[in-house]
């Protein structure tokens, strides 16, 4: 029992110590640990007090620097803020030394080389000496002319708010010999976009409408296809080509609907992508744009223009329709080239509703002498001596890229980064921020280029469909911005080669499997129309508008069009379960599947 007890006693006391050596061991740990984390401490202010002392050595005297390589950045005052401008944020807060100055070194692969004992930022590029010029410029278009085969044009360019050269070159009417003048109208095409956006504009700043709230909301009976499209398109989607529609062209080239009519057939159009995921070219959502500024204004687009832009503007010999155009006392005939000649194309008749009246896709008409006017609007943001049509921040809009456009293969690398805006497309040209729109329809072809920031702009007007006014705006471009020569006819001569005078498809060794009257009838597309197809004597013959093409076999109920231009489109005819044709199947929109005509039945 005193064992026991002992031995209980014994580890009863050595608990006691145990617990007493922890009591007064925490202490000892927690002053420990403290010591540390003073000494810490105590390591970062002595290593700050250090690199403080450092820095502001440097801020006095940056060139005390190790490894400093003194920049002299643009004057701040120089470079536009974020809020007065969208070409970016002020991106030089201080001032730097300026015993080396940045500039331009279009000859080195590196943009920008360093030049000692300047006293400014950036080498000042000098204006182009445009008197001594102009002979030049003069000589090179008169050549390109008889190089391509263009009859007549008319030129347009300004700088600095001062007009450089406005002539006419060539023929208006190659065979009386009348010349083109500053005075002479020309159809412009799809540079009329640009006038429309701008009527949107407008129509926005003053409230009347918004950039982005449903087409719907003003046009009622907009519809397309696919219907969340329908629901969601905003007039910004119409005007930057991102609907998902593709171009469908050949439901309003030549046809007999009116702008109103072709906005309730869009509905029976199949698209080729989603919604807003690819720019893809589109006449017939500006048509669209047209009715909707006819709807909101309150009057017709083409009274719209005439009021709120081309009055103001001074544009006097400006309009928007074929009549008009046809009754002015100065206007070009259209010319297409075979081989040597030049043969002046029809103009479209009344009963071509779309193309004899305005679309506001393309049926703008002017002058050499009106798009001077037209650039120095553009160039001096929506002003013109001293009056604003419109807000600063609403124009420069229209001039800020909306969505991506694929780039042009034979363009690069002096071309970069496309993109469209409303309704012009923007790009980096040879590393210049630039603004530009061709077109082309009924034969003529125009393009409009502007510079923004150099304040240099062009516009080119003329009278055959070719690639020349893009390559003249690239020649001027490369003049007023002091560029090294790019032989632009040479790059893009895969574009503005002579069109192929007509001729017939090869021959075909096949033959119709059932009797040419089987085929014969009237066949219907709710947006593309009628088409007929027609026995006469041996032949078939397809009538598509005012186009009547002969039709040869090329395999069973299938026809190719024996006119080279139409031999793209063959006909296949589609038979129901009795072998009775009901159809015609024509890829007439190729980012689409075929366009299916339905047969008419005839009442007997």
């Amino acid at each position: 029992m005193n064992q026991g007890y002992s031995a209980k006693k014994g580890r009863a006391f050595c608990c006691s110590l145990s617990g007493l050596n922890l009591a007064f061991s925490r202490p000892a740990r927690w002053a420990s640990f403290f010591q540390f984390l003073g000494l810490f401490f105590l390591s970062l202010i002595l290593i700050f007090s250090f690199f403080s002392q450092a820095k502001l050595l440097y801020a006095s005297d940056p060139s005390a620097e190790p490894g400093f390589m003194p920049l002299h950045l643009p004057d701040r005052e120089k470079l536009p803020s974020f809020s007065d401008s969208f070409f970016g944020p002020d991106l030089n807060p201080v001032s730097l030394s300026t015993q080396e100055r940045l500039v331009c070194s279009p000859d080195s692969s590196f943009p920008f080389s360093l030049e000692s004992g300047a006293k400014q930022s950036f080498q000042a590029q000098s204006s182009p000496d445009w008197p001594r010029l102009v002979p030049q410029i003069r000589q090179f278009i008169e050549t390109s002319m008889k190089e391509m085969g263009v009859p007549g044009l008319a030129l347009a360019v300004v700088h600095d708010q001062k007009i450089v050269l406005v002539e006419g070159f060539g023929f208006r009417e190659v065979s009386q010999q009348i010349p083109v003048t500053p005075t002479t109208r020309f159809v412009l095409g799809s540079t009329t976009k640009a006038f429309t956006t701008l009527a949107m504009a407008m129509l926005v700043d003053e409230g009347k409408m918004s950039w982005d709230e449903p087409v719907r909301t003003y046009l009622p009976e907009f519809a397309l296809k696919d219907e969340w499209a329908t629901l969601r398109a905003t007039p910004r989607d119409l005007v930057t080509h991102r609907t998902g529609l593709p171009r469908h062209d050949l439901v309003w080239s030549g046809a007999s609907l009116s702008p109103e009519e072709i906005v309730r057939v869009l509905r029976f159009l199949e698209p080729s992508r989603d919604f807003r995921s690819a720019y893809q070219y589109n006449n017939l959502m500006f048509i669209t744009a047209g009715v909707l500024v006819s709807r909101v204004a309150g009057l017709p687009w083409e009274d719209f223009l005439k009021q709120k832009i081309f009055l103001p503007l001074s544009m006097k010999n400006s309009g928007c329709t074929l009549s008009e155009y046809l009754s002015s006392a100065e206007y070009s005939l259209a010319y297409s080239r075979r081989g040597e000649k030049f043969e002046p194309i029809a103009f479209p008749s009344p009963e071509k509703k779309i193309m004899f009246g305005p679309r506001a896709s393309g049926s703008v008409f002017s002058t050499a002498e009106d798009m001077v006017r037209w650039l120095l609007f553009q160039l001096n943001e929506g002003e013109i001596e001293g009056r604003r049509l419109i807000s600063r921040a609403r124009f420069r809009e229209m001039h800020t890229p909306q969505i991506v456009r694929p780039a042009s293969p034979e363009e690069a690398p002096e071309i970069e980064h496309p993109s469209y805006g409303l309704g012009w497309m923007i790009d980096a040209y040879r590393g210049h921020y630039r603004v530009h729109h061709g077109g082309s329809t009924m034969g003529f072809s125009s393009y409009v280029v502007l510079f923004p920031r150099e304040k240099f702009g062009v516009a080119i007007l003329s009278n055959l469909n070719s690639n020349l006014p893009a390559i003249l705006c690239h020649y001027l471009s490369d003049l007023a911005l002091n560029l090294p020569p790019v032989d632009w006819k040479k790059k893009l001569s895969s574009r503005a080669g002579t069109p192929p005078s007509p001729r017939t498809a090869p021959a075909s060794e096949a033959k119709p499997v059932r009797p040419l009257t089987d085929y014969a009838g009237e066949y219907i597309h709710p947006a593309y129309g009628l088409i007929k197809i027609e026995v006469d004597g041996p032949k078939l013959v397809f009538i598509f508008r005012e186009e009547k093409i002969e039709l040869q076999p090329s395999g069973p109920d299938l026809f190719r069009p024996k006119e080279a231009s139409f031999s793209r489109y063959p006909l296949r005819f589609i038979s129901n379960n009795q072998g009775t044709i009901t159809s015609v199947a024509i890829p007439l929109e190729p980012a689409v599947g075929e366009i299916i005509f339905v047969k008419i039945k005839k009442e007997n």
